[in-house]
Order: C-alpha cells, then structure tokens, then sequence
C-alpha cells in the first residue's frame, strides 16, 4: 500500500508541476541510481528489459549512461528524453508498478527525478542518436546574474560551432523541478577520443576575440565566474550502456 501511494504522489506532483509549463518547450528528465552490491548485471538485465517494454517509442526514449569520473563513478543515469508538457500528463502508472516491482529490488535510487528545460537558443549541432559519450558540466547560477552566464555559454556556442567546422554537438538545460531551478547543465555530446578536434589554425581566444570584440573572452569568462556559485563548475564523463538502450 505505501509503494502504491508513493507511485500515485509521484504522478501527481509530475502532473502538477507541468500542468502549466510552455507547450511548446522540449523538456529532459533525469534519474540517478546505483546498483545494490553484487546486483549490477541483474539491474542492467531488468532495467534493459524495463526499456524496451517501455521506452523504445517516440515521446518516451530512455538512454541509460554508466558515470565515468567523479564521486558518483559506477552509478547509472536515466534520461526521458525529448518531453513536451503533454507527455508529462500521460498514464504512467503500469511502467512506474513494473520498475517498482521488478527492477528497483536490484539498485537504490540515489536522486528522484528531476526535469530540464532545454535551451534552445543554446544548442550547437543538429540532433542525433545518442553519442558514447557525454561530458555534463553544472552550475548554479546567482540571482539576477543569469544574463551573465547565458550570453557566455551563447558566445562559447557560437566559436565552438566555428572552431570544430560544424561537428560539435552541445545542449544546454536549465533545471525546473526536483532541485535548485538557477542550475544549468551543459552537455557535450561525442563518440571518440581524442573528441573536439580544432580544425583551425586559430587559437580559442584568437577567434572569441576576433568575433565578439578585443579582450572579450577574459571579460566575459570573468563576468560568468562572477555569475555562478563559489563551489564552482562540476563535470562528469558518461559513457552510453548499450545493453540498456532502446532498440
């Protein structure tokens, strides 16, 4: 009974908190979890068939990475991708039951969900399938400061596009619902190493400078230091699992 009312909580508080978001925006969700000890490859095996139960249709993908670096290394992220509001309103009951009952017995959530909004204005290079790998850098932005941080990640967009001759792929989230709402996540798709390869003969700032004007990337990188928290940017590798992608 008490898992029965979490699940029904759950789909409430998704149906409320999108009730009124814009229909028009393309939304993420995220969720972290981490394999109980000695259960790795039966969570993999009961997620990867969660997935393809579930989730190997339009309007409701999942792509399921393995944390390379940082203190959350060996724990898995899940991410619904490419929501509408619409698609937050759908019955999701018989998936939430099935994940309860037949895969959350193998791993512990380590975060409960939390959605993005993506940036559209922020992207660089065209969707794709999902890359091997991800580098997610998050910050935390400081009220009132935001323009700071937006203007620096657009530029950064802009000489990155240029610089890697139209092959990089980047998206840019800003966190909605499930944590503090001034964070942003900053994806870097690629597939190989070594990735981002320049293909000019320019050094990064040469060409910052050259664009937006003399001494604007030190200007500008000082004004988005300036703009996020102490704590600083956090970045992670993640590699795809390709057992536990839709097919």
């Amino acid at each position: 009974m008490k898992n029965k009312f979490l699940l029904l909580v759950m789909i409430l508080v998704t149906s409320l908190s999108f009730s009124q978001r814009n229909p028009n925006q393309t939304y993420l969700t995220s969720f972290v979890y981490e394999a109980k000890q000695g259960m790795t490859e039966k969570f993999e095996n009961a997620a990867a068939k969660k997935t393809q139960m579930y989730n190997s249709e339009e309007g409701n993908f999942i792509w399921t990475y393995r944390v390379l670096t940082g203190p959350g290394q060996g724990q898995y992220v899940r991410f619904l991708i490419n929501q509408s509001s619409e698609d937050y309103g759908q019955d999701k009951s018989k998936e939430l039951n099935y994940w309860q009952n037949n895969v959350s017995k193998y791993a512990n959530a380590v975060s409960g969900a939390q959605h993005w909004s993506l940036r559209q204005g922020l992207s660089v290079g065209e969707d794709s399938p999902a890359a091997k790998y991800l580098e997610r850098s998050i910050v935390v932005m400081r009220p009132g400061q935001e323009q700071h941080v937006y203007r620096f990640l657009y530029r950064q967009g802009v000489i990155m596009d240029k610089a890697y001759d139209g092959n990089a792929l980047r998206r840019v989230f800003t966190l909605v619902s499930g944590g503090n709402t001034q964070t942003v996540a900053v994806f870097r798709a690629f597939n190989e190493f070594p990735h981002w390869s320049d293909t000019s003969n320019q050094s990064w700032e040469e060409m910052y400078n050259e664009e937006f004007g003399w001494n604007q990337l030190q200007i500008d990188s000082e004004a988005f230091d300036n703009s996020i928290r102490e704590w600083g940017t956090s970045t992670i590798l993640l590699e795809r699992v390709d057992s536990m992608m839709p097919n």
